[in-house]
């Protein structure tokens, strides 16, 4: 066996550096091979160091875990949950109050209203990655919303707690998911059914694309395929990448280039490439055009690419050159 062990918990940015109808069946395989804690890009947690980390004791995390304002786990479950996640909680950054206000949101009984058996298996991952509680209201009410009244999905609640969970670990963006459902649905929208209409809109809001990209090249050649291609190239003007099998980023286009019929499924298992902001810690594209606005391109160009890493069970943080040099061409897995 070797030092990494059974791999489960967050990736970590600890250091920074300057450096057509066959397309589903392919990506619903990629989709489905993607568990919350097993797949590299779906649980990248990031801070800025780890040495500042504020530590969370294992007896206060057992007392939070037994709480009824917690997990309301039994004691005896709480302390083996305690010991067993209390380094990578600190390693991360993870507070009570991070716990409690993500709980909060959870079991919302006016949006979510997670069951506290889905809470507790969700809970510790969701916190691992910074998920901010706001984002998981506004996705949910996103995908279960009227139409007709405030533009959503209207999914109903199982599926809309399912897919939150889902676009959250993906660092998905709610602007897109609702951008990219006007133009295929309704009355401004391409004509398509609101069954191809969400499912379209929740697969490229997993693979991040621009909306008014592909409604024009849509209509232009009337090719799903085109489309996709078109708008997942101009998302966030194009500066979007992914690290590929080698563990090096690329943009789409270089993606598709490179393994062409495959490579929106090799695109969805890719992690995204991060970079360091203002504040030290390591954001997507999105989260920069958010914090810059009209400087934000400029900013994101400029800023130093983070360098993830990962930890595993012996709470020791790896790389992703690490990883693939351990597991091969396996290392996204």
């Amino acid at each position: 066996s070797s030092h990494f062990g059974s791999i489960a918990g967050a990736f970590q940015a600890l250091r920074f550096e300057t450096s057509s109808s066959s397309i589903w069946p392919s990506l619903a395989r990629a989709m489905a091979s993607r568990g919350f804690a097993t797949t590299l890009a779906m649980v990248a947690s990031f801070v800025s160091a780890l040495s500042g980390a504020a530590a969370i004791t294992p007896k206060e995390l057992a007392a939070w875990f037994a709480s009824p304002s917690g997990l309301a786990m039994p004691a005896a479950d709480a302390k083996q949950l305690a010991d067993k996640s209390w380094q990578t909680l600190t390693q991360c950054g993870v507070t009570t109050v991070t716990l409690t206000n993500l709980k909060t949101a959870l079991a919302n009984k006016n949006g979510i209203a997670l069951p506290i058996e889905m809470i507790r298996q969700d809970i510790l991952p969701l916190a691992e990655q910074h998920a901010s509680p706001r984002k998981i209201g506004e996705f949910y009410s996103a995908l279960t919303s009227s139409y007709t009244l405030f533009g959503g999905l209207g999914l109903p609640p199982s599926a809309g707690q399912i897919h939150t969970l889902r676009l959250i670990e993906e660092r998905a963006e709610v602007d897109q998911l609702y951008a990219l459902y006007k133009v295929m649905y309704g009355y401004q929208g391409l004509g398509f059914s609101q069954q191809l209409a969400q499912q379209t809109a929740l697969q490229l809001t997993s693979a991040g694309a621009d909306a008014a990209q592909f409604k024009s090249t849509y209509s232009a050649t009337k090719s799903m395929q085109e489309a996709i291609k078109a708008s997942v190239n101009a998302d966030f003007d194009g500066l979007v990448r992914r690290h590929a099998l080698d563990g090096a980023p690329y943009a789409a286009i270089e993606f598709q280039d490179h393994y062409a019929d495959r490579w929106l499924e090799q695109w969805l298992e890719a992690p995204l490439e991060l970079r360091v902001s203002t504040d030290k810690a390591a954001h997507t594209a999105g989260q920069f055009y958010r914090r810059f606005g009209s400087s934000w391109e400029d900013r994101y160009k400029n800023a130093p690419i983070a360098t993830q890493e990962r930890l595993a069970n012996d709470g020791k943080a790896y790389s992703m050159s690490e990883f693939k040099e351990y597991y091969g061409n396996d290392w996204q897995a």
